[in-house]
């Protein structure tokens, strides 16, 4: 760790890693078209250099500064899944899964008040999380309702999610940042006769973008926390068209809809003359704007 130029390092941090990740898969035929599968398997989540270096950048979404920690440990990951798959005909996929996942020295966004409302992002490790959930999985034609140019894609899921502190801390049971208690992805595709068309929709869940800090009550009895921030939900819908003429294809796409604004919020509870409440308070609004991309390309 170098912050002076005129001086010499103090500190030297060495990461090595010698890593073992085993991995199983199971499938059982139930009939020709369907089956169970079980899979497990171990992965990896290691700190990016950025993510490691004490210097702070500035990162324009979050409109605040950003500063690493040289004391990050890599989290490891635990999955297990237990899915039923069933192809009614090609190219068509049903599937509904349920699944775990064990994280051990998750890495999460914290963030601290600097002064002011000036806020600065850094980088933690929880002591452990786990995350439980069913997933839906659909590709699907929509000939057996009459409409042969249409298919149907669809994917789901609830999660529930919980980090693990220590006895003697202070922090509240809380998801863990940035994962969201339901996510939807949907897309309704049309292909006929050089025409195709896709209009994509997706929303997530209310999250956890930054990790406050609780530092338990005062005497006085008023509370010493930094509240968590969240990203709100919005929905978001893209359409895109495209036109195929002998060797020319002509695109156009138009993301974002909707145009909903992007938002994030403090959230806190607390106690006023016996009744529990939650306080909100927007830190940051902004819409990222409608993009519309019209292409031309010649195959030869």
């Amino acid at each position: 760790l170098n912050t002076r130029q005129n001086e010499p390092s103090l500190k030297q941090t060495r990461y090595d890693y010698a890593d073992l990740f085993p991995s199983l898969n199971l499938a059982y035929a139930l009939c020709e078209k369907q089956q169970l599968r079980l899979a497990y398997g171990r992965s990896v989540n290691r700190p990016e250099f950025r993510e490691l270096s004490p210097s702070v950048f500035y990162d324009f979404d979050l409109g605040s500064n950003v500063m690493g920690n040289y004391d990050l440990r890599a989290a490891y990951i635990d999955n297990l899944d237990l899915r039923w798959e069933w192809y009614p005909s090609a190219g068509e996929q049903i599937s509904v899964a349920l699944f775990h996942k064990h994280f051990r020295d998750p890495i999460e966004w914290t963030y601290t008040v600097a002064g002011g409302t000036d806020l600065i992002y850094s980088y933690m490790n929880a002591r452990a999380a786990n995350n439980f959930g069913v997933e839906i999985d659909l590709r699907k034609s929509l000939a057996f309702i009459g409409l042969p140019a249409l298919s149907l894609s669809v994917n789901a899921s609830l999660i529930k999610s919980r980090v693990v502190f220590p006895d003697d801390s202070h922090n509240l049971d809380r998801p863990m940042q940035g994962q969201s208690p339901y996510m939807v992805n949907a897309a309704l595709f049309y292909q006929r006769e050089g025409w195709s068309a896709a209009l994509m929709y997706n929303t997530i869940g209310r999250r956890i973008i930054g990790v406050g800090n609780r530092y338990g009550t005062a005497q006085d009895g008023t509370s010493r926390n930094i509240p968590n921030s969240y990203e709100m939900p919005r929905h978001q819908l893209d359409l895109t068209l495209s036109r195929r003429f002998i060797h020319w294809q002509f695109t156009a796409s138009l993301r974002d809809i909707l145009a909903q604004p992007i938002l994030f919020q403090q959230m806190e509870e607390v106690t006023i003359g016996g009744e529990t409440r939650e306080i909100k308070q927007t830190t940051r609004r902004y819409k990222p704007g409608r993009t519309i991309n019209i292409s031309a390309a010649y195959n030869f």
